[in-house]
């Protein structure tokens, strides 16, 4: 077990220390996948997983796995349905209530991405080979999952072993802007000659859009995004940007701090 510090303020995390686990500090503050990729230079094991300070598994997870772990060169990745749990409604959710395809996903994926960080289990080799690409500081684990399933197959169970804690603080959401800007990094360095990149274009360039109208909205609503918000081709998503755009601003962070 590697247990990344990367704050004065995990001082907790001495009881977790075993002949087993390894606690690396650092003195600076660096980026998430910057230390994961540092972590995982100190992984030994034949399987590696994730799991954030903010979140937990139940104690069958790793134990109902077993399939993956005794599976073939073929799949170099498995992964769950999970909980989604909202701190401050103390609430649960089921993140996906359709079945998880598993296989070659990467169409699906660039459809609809369903993999969460926390319920993976990767094969060492195939990580350590990829690595995060550290210039992220939101869509690592997106930009990871999409490269391993260019070349092997994923595992999906279906099982919700995982419970993802959803709240206020989540980097994601303080940070819409970036959130934006590195997937519109990302999409320009894609190869859209693939065929897969290439079919499924549009959705990426739709979920691109998405996420710039709703950094916009949330931080510089303009009366010319409405032009733009009735473009956009998603109905559902469409109904959901102009509810964000005719909301005032102090209810919409008023929903954001209730998550």
């Amino acid at each position: 077990m590697i247990i990344f510090q990367r704050t004065q303020a995990l001082k907790s995390l001495k009881k977790f220390k075993t002949k087993d686990s390894n606690i690396l500090k650092l003195k600076k503050k660096i980026r998430l996948y910057e230390g994961r990729n540092l972590a995982l230079k100190k992984c030994k094991g034949e399987f590696i997983t994730f799991l954030d300070t903010d979140d937990w598994w139940e104690k069958d997870f790793l134990l109902s796995k077993n399939k993956f772990f005794k599976s073939s060169n073929d799949y170099g990745f498995c992964f769950s349905n999970c909980m989604h749990f909202y701190e401050n409604k103390q609430k649960y959710k089921v993140f996906s209530r359709r079945k998880l395809p598993s296989g070659f996903i990467l169409e699906d994926l660039l459809k609809f991405y369903f993999v969460k960080m926390g319920t993976i289990i990767i094969k060492r080799r195939l990580i350590q080979s990829l690595k995060f690409n550290a210039r992220y500081n939101i869509i690592g684990d997106y930009d990871l999952i999409i490269r391993a399933a260019k070349e092997t197959k994923g595992m999906s169970f279906q099982d919700k072993l995982v419970n993802i804690r959803i709240h206020q603080n989540n980097f994601s959401h303080r940070n819409r802007k970036m959130f934006y800007y590195e997937f519109k990094h990302w999409i320009k360095k894609q190869n859209f000659d693939n065929i897969y990149f290439k079919d499924n274009k549009r959705y990426l360039l739709q979920k691109c859009e998405y996420l710039r109208l709703v950094y916009m909205l949330l931080e510089n609503k303009k009366i010319t995004l409405i032009f733009d918000i009735i473009k956009y081709p998603n109905f559902l998503l469409k109904l959901k940007l102009l509810v964000i755009y005719i909301l005032p601003n102090f209810l919409i962070n008023l929903k954001l701090k209730h998550l």
